[in-house]
């Protein structure tokens, strides 16, 4: 059977949709398509994420906004693969989180109802809120599918690195996962402020420049990092502000050495965490937008005592895991599947995660 997944994650640079075909335990994404967001818009979503104050309207038009994008995004994808609607089962719709602080509340936007209308294919979308409302932390949801797709019967890891890092820690007893802290939404602050780029390619500029330890210490002392699982985070906290009050005793430091010491702050949130919670895994597999960070994925590997290699090795394309994951968490919605993430993210008991948006 054909679904389809749709993802904008908390880098906020667009849409990746994937194609996947499920039978049974069997995953396997067969195509995929990316929509960058427009220029007005992901200043818009930046900062209603920053929490800048807006009126209602503003909301209400976001929500139009990305529906739209997502539903074009989707029609792209069939047109291509010439494929209609009455191919795909489902689309599974994360929508763009504009606001995540469990265990309040978690918010996505993005109307399912006029994706769902619009391209005439049944929607699953708001995955998180339950969770929530069950006590959780609503996040992360992907460990559940990395243990279907990388763990071999031996004690491995299973890293995202998208704007925020996401660590699954699988072996035979199951999974445990949460967000370490910042993976590439810090660098990519730095960057854009900087280089005027999106990111820092390949992380080539971060290696021309030195680590200050002063500084890394002063970003390892927040509390996050330390706090115990269940835990999630986003750009609620590790945004702009909470890197300008960081550096306000450094504002001498040369801006090529602050990104050196933002990407070792990735590198070693995400080695500690590891280390604390399994020392005895064989190896990582990894995957987001963040494996094509060479000078990132080479630090990961120079701290930690273990084989870290792309999802690519497994036959996953690394830059459409989160996007697989949507489509997979439709699936098991329609086949009413109760998760188990109660050790990831905290609620109370095992749930369906999703709410159908019929098409009529």
């Amino acid at each position: 059977m054909l679904y389809i997944g749709v993802m904008s994650g908390t880098s906020c640079d667009g849409i990746d949709v994937a194609l996947v075909k499920i039978e049974g335990q069997t995953i396997q994404c067969q195509a995929s398509y990316f929509q960058g967001y427009e220029p007005q818009l992901k200043a818009q979503l930046l900062a209603v994420i920053a929490g800048q104050p807006c009126a209602a309207s503003v909301f209400n038009q976001l929500d139009q906004q990305l529906a739209k994008a997502y539903t074009a995004a989707i029609k792209q994808l069939l047109s291509e693969h010439k494929l209609s609607a009455k191919d795909i089962q489902a689309v599974g719709l994360h929508g763009q989180t504009i606001d995540h602080q469990p265990p309040v509340n978690t918010w996505q936007l993005g109307s399912a109802t006029h994706v769902a209308t619009s391209t005439g294919i049944d929607v699953v979308a708001d995955f998180r809120t339950m969770d929530v409302a069950l006590g959780g932390q609503g996040a992360p949801l992907a460990p559940a599918l990395h243990q279907t797709l990388f763990y071999q019967n031996e004690p491995m890891v299973a890293l995202n690195l998208g704007g925020i890092a996401n660590v699954s820690l699988l072996d035979a007893s199951g999974c445990l996962g949460f967000d370490t802290g910042p993976a590439n939404c810090l660098m990519d602050l730095w960057s854009q402020k900087h280089l005027n780029a999106h990111h820092d390619e390949a992380g080539q500029w971060a290696t021309r420049g030195t680590v200050n330890i002063g500084l890394l210490n002063r970003f390892l002392s927040e509390p996050y990092f330390s706090q115990e699982p269940p835990k999630s985070t986003g750009r609620e906290l590790f945004n702009e502000q909470w890197l300008a009050a960081h550096l306000a005793d450094f504002d001498q430091l040369p801006a090529v050495d602050v990104q050196a010491t933002l990407l070792q702050l990735t590198a070693q949130s995400i080695a500690d965490a590891v280390t604390k919670f399994m020392s005895d895994a064989k190896h990582m597999v990894v995957c987001g937008g963040g494996v094509h960070n060479r000078a990132l994925m080479a630090k990961l590997r120079e701290l930690l005592n273990m084989d870290v290699l792309s999802s690519a090795h497994f036959g996953v394309d690394p830059d459409h895991v989160e996007s697989t994951l949507m489509a997979w968490l439709a699936a098991c919605h329609q086949q009413n599947t109760q998760l188990d993430l109660v050790a990831v993210t905290g609620a109370s008991q095992a749930h369906c995660y999703g709410v159908l948006y019929p098409a009529l």
